[in-house]
């Protein structure tokens, strides 16, 4: 009876070391991240975004129908486009004027959350959103 209790007492906390052992791994991943902005040309397939990583890291990244490209940013240049795009997104959604009904949207827009959607009819729209594309076009797919 001694022996079996003792090979009893002896055998639980083995037990308790295996249920120990089998918890599932850890899928965070680091090289993850939020997109802090997206500028997206629904015409021509085409899609920037500035992505900081939970490293602290942040990429332009530029994709259309051939891949993407990655360029990492200094905070100093990550921060000066964030506050220029966050600037563009504002006056388009609130200062400038709305879109014609039923036009259909060539721009994406998202920040934080929010998004809004850009008729080519909107010329003024249009003339602040095509330069800063070209701009973060150019800084990570010359």
């Amino acid at each position: 009876m001694r022996i079996s209790l003792l090979f009893f007492i002896g055998i639980i906390p083995f037990f308790a070391l295996a249920q120990q052992a089998e918890s599932p791994e850890s899928n965070l991943d680091l090289r993850a991240g939020k997109a802090l902005f997206v500028l997206e040309d629904l015409d021509e397939k085409e899609k920037i975004l500035l992505e900081k990583t939970n490293t602290g890291d942040t990429y332009l990244i530029y994709s259309d129908e051939d891949g993407s490209h990655k360029s990492k940013l200094a905070r100093p240049k990550a921060d000066e486009l964030d506050q220029r795009f966050s600037a563009m997104f504002l006056k388009v959604q609130y200062e400038l004027p709305e879109d014609p009904k039923g036009c259909q949207a060539d721009w994406k827009l998202m920040m934080r959350g929010e998004e809004q959607r850009v008729c080519p009819k909107n010329e003024q729209k249009n003339q602040e959103i095509k330069p800063l594309f070209k701009e973060l076009k150019n800084i990570v797919h010359p």
